[in-house]
């Protein structure tokens, strides 16, 4: 606080406060992500579930799919839960609620890889259809990538204040939220505070 009563701006506030915003469009980013993973995951689970207990002339399936379908659909179901606790991290200002989006892509790619390539390389194997392949592979790609930036815009506005440690260090309200206080160092006589994986 000034002599005058009025408020101190700490140096590199203002690209601080940018950090947070770019932090905020990667969060919205990441939630909808979360949606897109859990919903597909569950479609997994759905299609189990319709082709065991309520199958139709038009399933084809052989008995030993169907047995592979579910430990399949098993996993489907715990990724789906994993996913939406990902999902609230990311609400709470996380940095790990973005783990899901990356290890969910990366299952993507490697399925995609794994389900075209045998039938491009082996005569008398089927493949999965081009455009399942490209889109799981464009979609793994976009998510992984997404969260290994989100999850770097995400440290950059994390700052911590260890307890008993706030002097050297000034408080800064969020120009959006007036009842939002960030914390960021004050002088450089005072260490750095380790970083937090939320804001």
């Amino acid at each position: 606080m000034s002599a005058g009563g009025g408020s101190r701006r700490p140096p590199g506030a203002g690209s601080l406060a940018a950090h947070r915003r770019v932090a905020e469009l990667w969060r919205a980013v990441g939630l909808g992500f979360t949606m897109v993973w859990a919903v597909l995951l569950a479609l997994v689970v759905v299609y189990w579930v319709r082709v065991t207990f309520l199958p139709s002339p038009e399933d084809d399936l052989p008995g030993s799919l169907r047995l592979l379908l579910a430990p399949a659909a098993l996993a489907a179901a715990v990724f789906v839960l994993w996913t939406l606790v990902c999902g609230w991290r990311l609400l709470r200002r996380r940095a790990s609620g973005w783990d899901a989006a990356v290890v969910l892509g990366s299952f993507a790619i490697a399925g995609a890889v794994f389900a075209w390539a045998p039938g491009q390389l082996v005569d008398g194997l089927e493949s999965a259809p081009r455009t399942v392949a490209v889109g799981l592979v464009v979609l793994g790609g976009a998510s992984v990538t997404s969260g290994m930036l989100a999850q770097r815009a995400f440290r950059r506005s994390a700052v911590a204040l260890e307890p008993g440690e706030e002097e050297g260090y000034v408080e800064l309200v969020a120009e959006d939220d007036p009842t939002e206080e960030y914390a960021y160092p004050g002088s450089d006589e005072s260490p750095a505070p380790p970083p937090v994986r939320d804001w």
